[in-house]
């Protein structure tokens, strides 16, 4: 059998398969057992744990530029260039290629934004 550059595409597509298989008999397998639904369980947002892909510390959240970026609605851009005219949070650096923001000192940002006056019709 010859090699392709095919080859990773279906090793790809092999993996999908699998997966979804296991996923069919565990579906399956919930079905037959009668648990009633099959929706996944839901809890309330103060119950949910902080993101996995963000680091805690004394519960002080360190979220990633992308988080940060959600809960301003500024783009990655802005936020570096108004860093860099001191009017943004600065990250915290943990490592040569990881930097980090308290999210404390986001939401003291984002408490500290101006108010516009009312809206005139």
């Amino acid at each position: 059998m010859t090699q392709s550059a095919d080859d990773p595409l279906i090793a790809f597509v092999r993996a999908l398969a699998r997966r979804q298989a296991r996923i069919d008999v565990a579906l399956e397998a919930q079905r037959q057992s009668g648990r009633g639904s099959l929706q996944p369980e839901t809890r309330p947002l103060d119950e949910l744990p902080a993101s996995s892909h963000s680091f805690q510390v004394r519960g002080e959240r360190l979220l990633k530029l992308r988080e940060v970026v959600w809960m301003t609605s500024l783009g990655s851009s802005t936020i570096y260039r108004r860093m860099k005219a001191g009017k943004f949070p600065k990250p915290k650096r943990l490592s040569e290629a990881c930097v980090r923001w308290r999210e404390s000192e986001i939401e003291k940002w984002m408490r500290e934004l101006p108010t516009t006056g009312s809206v005139n019709k």
